[in-house]
């Protein structure tokens, strides 16, 4: 088999949801399981036999309607069904195939699902390659019992020829990926590099590296803010002309203008679908949303982390007392001057760069800091009580 043959192999994640996540993925194949029924009935009723585009023509709006499964699943459902042996029994079927528009992966630890009752994001581990992927689709989610996987197709790269260097082609890195990197190197690299004469520039270094992701996660978000409110206004647009042309094309009617009603209700169903579309849209950007804020959440953890480790290091214990043994809380007392003084040197790249208005309102910090400052004083609470933190 040559190179551009070679067959994608197949790359396993086990998804480890929350028990309503479980139960909206069950709900998921309950209803394609239906959509089975719903199709070997229409196959039987017109022998339609494994004729793809007669079994879409025939099944999918009935099956839209019957069960509310997304347009795109029952697409693949239908394409998926046509090749089935036409004894399949709907209930024996544990898997439903998936696109690229199902699911995703948000950073290094979060799957999201399109669901019944809308996306659903269940953190993940990989179980690792095995044999290549046959399938159609891009991806099949799996139900057996309490055990959801997801098997997706990912390309194989080859050993040889060498490629050429003008053909490769490197992935852009996220904002997510580069916090990742930021507090995997913390914890590994950095921390290895405090037992040596250079630990003090290394820790330094990691912190200057660690405010550059800062900075780029709040202009991430501060982007994406701008689009969520580009969207929003734009819906409300659009939901403002719909909800004003019922009574136009009642007038319309009345005035036995039948051409001019037809006009609207064609204006109208436009107005419909770019209203759902807009609303996709912005269920796509919540979720980028929150995966940025959680990112910038994650690079200021990451950054007092690395205060803390500077502070021992230029302070070290009285007595020559060994580094390893002293107490690895000391230090955090402090936080909350480094955050103001992170939060003041923080606006000041804001205004620099024109995204002040969109992520660095005072308030909104004093919140944050006000949220944390409470999760701190419960956790407290419940050491004191006896409970687990």
């Amino acid at each position: 088999m040559t190179r551009s043959q070679a067959l994608p192999s197949r790359l396993t994640y086990r998804l480890l949801p929350q028990p309503a996540d479980r139960d909206a993925v069950r709900a998921l194949l309950a209803a394609y399981r239906r959509m089975l029924v719903i199709l070997d009935e229409i196959r039987r009723t017109h022998g339609l036999g494994a004729n793809v585009v007669a079994l879409i023509a025939h099944g999918y709006q009935r099956v839209r309607d019957e069960t509310g499964l997304p347009a795109r699943l029952v697409t693949l459902g239908i394409r998926d069904f046509a090749r089935q042996p036409a004894d399949l029994d709907p209930q024996q079927v544990s898997a439903l195939p998936l696109d690229g528009k199902l699911f995703s992966l948000k950073g290094a630890a979060e799957i999201t699902l399109t669901t019944l009752c809308g996306r659903r994001s269940m953190p993940y581990r990989v179980e690792g390659y095995d044999g290549p992927w046959r399938e159609l689709s891009a991806a099949r989610l799996t139900i057996a019992g309490d055990d959801i996987t997801l098997v997706v197709g990912v390309p194989v790269m080859p050993t040889h020829p060498a490629p050429n260097p003008k053909e490769i082609r490197t992935m852009p890195e996220t904002i997510l990926t580069r916090v990742g990197r930021i507090i995997g190197g913390l914890s590994n690299a950095a921390l290895e590099a405090v037992e040596d004469r250079n630990g003090l520039a290394v820790a330094e270094q990691a912190l200057r590296e660690i405010d550059a992701v800062i900075h780029e996660a709040r202009l991430d978000l501060g982007r994406i803010k701008a689009e969520e409110h580009r969207l929003g206004a734009r819906r409300g647009q659009l939901d403002g002309e719909l909800s004003a042309l019922p009574e136009k094309l009642e007038l319309a009617l009345a005035s036995g203008r039948e051409d001019l009603a037809r006009a609207g209700i064609s204006r109208q169903l436009d107005l419909e679908s770019q209203i759902e579309a807009i609303d996709s849209s912005l269920g796509d950007v919540a979720e980028r949303h929150a995966a940025a804020a959680k990112a910038l959440q994650a690079a200021g953890a990451a950054r007092r982390d690395a205060e803390h480790r500077i502070a021992l290091l230029r302070k070290p214990p009285a007595g020559g007392t060994d580094p390893k043994a002293a107490d690895t809380l000391a230090g955090y007392g402090e936080e909350a001057g480094r955050a103001e003084r992170l939060a003041r040197s923080l606006r000041a790249i804001d205004r620099a760069t024109g995204t002040a208005g969109a992520v660095a309102d005072p308030s909104v910090e004093e919140l944050d800091r006000l949220h944390r400052d409470d999760a701190i004083e419960r956790r407290l609470a419940a050491l004191k009580g006896g409970l687990p933190a």
